[in-house]
């Protein structure tokens, strides 16, 4: 009997776990005309599925996945969608063997709508005793109707549209209104629909609910369902226990882990900054009277921001954003940290961007120097193996994405990952049953994958940034918590 986790190629019986792996599988072995936008590349991508487009052209697909609600430049599809699987863990009950297994991602009702007898006969791979034979069609035929049906079922922007321009001049300004490339989909916005501020207004609450723990026993809780606090604990746990991590550092662990809403899109420069206040409130840091014991919502980011426009601090973020009050604009570092300096919370800003030249080190291994160096000057005891410290974490963005770097890893074979809180995705549930436990995992490396950017991940960006929380010394948590 067929797995049913499996997926078939019409074409030659090749089989994939997922629905983007076999896509890429048609269009790399059975491209149309007989030419594959893969061959000869490297690094393919989802994103080559659709034609290429002039440079200038800015290309967003929405994210699959039920519940996600993500917009994305199309050159990240493929790591996003890896990373929800990822985040997902197995049920109650499954051996750790059964964990390790890849499983097939709930896909959004109104595109899991599209798997039903209209897909292509080619696609449906039904037998001959249907009565309608693939071998009927022409081979072009079959081939343009199974990549047609897919991009359709994957949301993919047709060749032909046009996104805006990168950048839309302002009249009368020598600022430039920044476009849909540098603060996404929505860059022209007024407002948010409604049904979105209405969830966002929830952010942070508290609810009651069943988790599991760590005997496999469900127990009532009260949680947030997007902030979670212990994970960086039991990171420390899972690095200690791992065999191929040399070393590693980690940041104060009353940091938690803020990620998206159901359904939500793309936040993730407001989430990041929430993080970075998780510390400020959890070790009574600088800036703390100005949050109470409540982690900021997005609305109050965003508020914090405009104010800090009013005043002067980096106020060309209004004329490149138009305003981001009320809307689904991207912020970024700069935004970041106008919000920290109005508050009168001590921040500095850092860029890497490899240097002109043959000879020059990689933005990612001058990112990776940094943070490693960051870590050494906070920590005051080099022997463990995980070294565990009470600074902030830091606001990390590159291209795109931003992140909250939290750690850093050394292992064995040299290699170096950043240790993220990822605002996209949130913390499996093999991860959250372990929170506040001490514990022994079979296969820590397989919960560390969701929390690790290496090479493989940041070769594919040419520049970074950072925003590190500056507090002053007698106002850091290890000292103040005593």
């Amino acid at each position: 009997m067929e797995d049913p986790e499996q997926i078939t190629c019409p074409f030659c019986g090749f089989r994939a776990e997922g629905d983007y792996q076999i896509m890429l599988h048609m269009e790399t072995l059975h491209p149309e005309n007989g030419e594959s936008p893969f061959v000869a590349k490297e690094n393919a991508s989802i994103a080559a599925l659709v034609s290429l487009q002039d440079e200038e052209d800015v290309q967003y697909v929405n994210c699959p996945v039920d519940g996600c609600g993500e917009a994305l430049l199309l050159t990240e599809l493929d790591n996003h969608i890896e990373m929800h699987e990822e985040e997902q863990s197995h049920s109650p009950g499954e051996s750790d063997e059964s964990s390790r297994s890849p499983k097939r991602l709930k896909i959004e009702p109104r595109v899991e709508a599209s798997f039903d007898t209209k897909l292509s006969y080619a696609l449906r791979n039904l037998d001959e005793d249907d009565g309608h034979l693939a071998h009927e069609k022409s081979s072009h035929d079959v081939q343009t109707a199974a990549k047609n049906t897919w991009k359709s079922i994957l949301k993919m922007p047709d060749s032909a549209s046009k996104a805006e321009s990168k950048v839309v001049p302002i009249a009368n300004s020598s600022k430039k209104r920044l476009g849909k490339s540098e603060i996404g989909p929505h860059a022209h916005e007024k407002q948010m629909p409604a049904w979105l501020v209405k969830l966002l207004e929830e952010d942070g609450a508290l609810k009651m609910g069943n988790r599991l723990d760590s005997g496999g026993k469900i127990r009532r809780v009260q949680y947030s369902p997007n902030q979670t606090a212990g994970i960086v604990p039991v990171l420390a746990q899972l690095l200690e226990q791992n065999e191929t991590t040399s070393y590693a550092y980690l940041c104060d662990p009353a940091v938690k882990h803020v990620s998206k809403l159901r359904r939500e899109g793309g936040f993730c420069g407001y989430r990041n900054i929430q993080v970075l206040c998780s510390y400020i409130i959890g070790t009574r840091s600088q800036g703390h009277d100005s949050f109470g014991d409540k982690v900021p919502t997005i609305f109050d980011i965003q508020e914090y921001i405009e104010s800090a426009w009013d005043i002067g601090i980096n106020s060309q973020g209004r004329i490149e954003t138009g305003g981001i009050r009320g809307t689904r604009k991207y912020i970024g570092t700069p935004d970041a940290q106008a919000m920290f300096c109005v508050l009168g919370i001590a921040c500095s800003a850092q860029a890497f961007k490899p240097k002109k030249g043959s000879n020059s080190q990689p933005g990612s291994e001058l990112l990776f120097t940094a943070i490693e160096n960051y870590f050494i000057n906070g920590c005051t005891d080099y022997d463990p193996k995980v070294r565990r410290t009470s600074l902030p974490p830091i606001y990390f963005q590159h291209p795109g994405h931003s992140m909250t770097i939290v750690g850093f890893e050394k292992q064995k074979d040299g290699s170096r990952n950043i240790i993220v809180f990822d605002p996209m995705f949130h913390d499996a549930a093999d991860v959250t049953k372990l929170i506040g436990t001490e514990f022994t995992h079979r296969y820590p490396g397989d919960l560390l994958k969701a929390y690790r950017r290496g090479v493989k991940y940041l070769r594919r960006y040419g520049e970074f940034e950072i925003l590190k929380l500056t507090p002053p010394k007698n106002q850091q948590s290890g000292e103040e918590r005593g």
